[in-house]
């Protein structure tokens, strides 16, 4: 570690929350394996912290304010796009306290496209059409977020893949199958965990519908990106921080 860099940076990885009990179950496990990957991959102290933006506690808002006021701090959103909570809750977020930034949510990674055509190519055999479904947002860089990572995937499987939200934007998913059922529909889902719109997609009535994405060693390696790419631009950490273990 150099000599500049804080002994303590703290992490604040921020879930929307849900009700969902296995939901729950599969960010927890996600916190504990950043963790571990963390410090398989950096040499800095990084303390780890839950947080939520909505449904669960604590509170985004009551962790930032319980920090140490001397260490930095990294809001590590574990969301797929951007929407009202990382350009409002998380942004605020920031703005309230000084030595405090916030990491992009996974966004349109070739990685998470790459993950998602895996799973799509076990269901091609009847000519199906492809349809990501998104949680969605009513803010137009969470939309565009969304249709960039269905046209990676398209242009992966060569073939087709629409978009579909389940709330806050439009085409919604359910329409998207209605409009689609002459043939057999696929629903390739986006959506970070089980919850309320996981089991949403489950009765638009498609013929396949994917799992959530975690749990995947693979998403969660994406999320460290985001992490270690925001430690260093912020200037927490250097390159000579890293342990070169790939």
């Amino acid at each position: 570690m150099s000599q500049s860099t804080p002994r303590t940076i703290h992490v604040l990885a921020t879930s929307h929350g849900t009700d969902n009990a296995n939901g729950q179950q599969l960010i927890h496990d996600l916190r504990d394996q950043l963790e571990a990957l963390a410090k398989e991959e950096l040499q800095v102290k990084l303390a780890w912290h839950e947080a939520y933006v909505d449904v669960q506690q604590p509170s985004l808002d009551d962790v930032v304010a319980a920090l140490p006021d001397s260490e930095p701090a990294v809001i590590l959103p574990l969301l797929v796009s951007d929407g009202v909570h990382t350009t409002s809750d998380i942004a605020q977020a920031v703005q309230s306290r000084e030595n405090t930034v916030a990491a992009g949510p996974l966004g349109p990674l070739p990685q998470l496209a790459q993950v998602l055509a895996s799973r799509a190519r076990q269901h091609l055999d009847n000519d199906p059409v492809l349809v990501l479904a998104a949680a969605g947002t009513r803010l137009e860089v969470g939309q565009i977020q969304a249709q960039d990572l269905a046209s990676q995937i398209a242009q992966i499987l060569n073939r087709e893949v629409l978009v579909g939200y389940c709330a806050g934007a439009k085409p919604q998913i359910a329409q998207v199958v209605d409009d689609a059922m002459k043939r057999p529909v696929v629903v390739l889902s986006s959506l970070l965990a089980d919850g309320y719109f996981q089991h949403k997609l489950a009765s638009t009535g498609a013929d396949v519908v994917t799992r959530p994405l975690l749990p995947d060693v693979t998403i969660a390696q994406c999320f460290l990106m985001r992490l270690k790419e925001t430690l260093e631009t912020a200037g927490y950490v250097t390159p000579n921080d890293e342990v070169l273990t790939s």
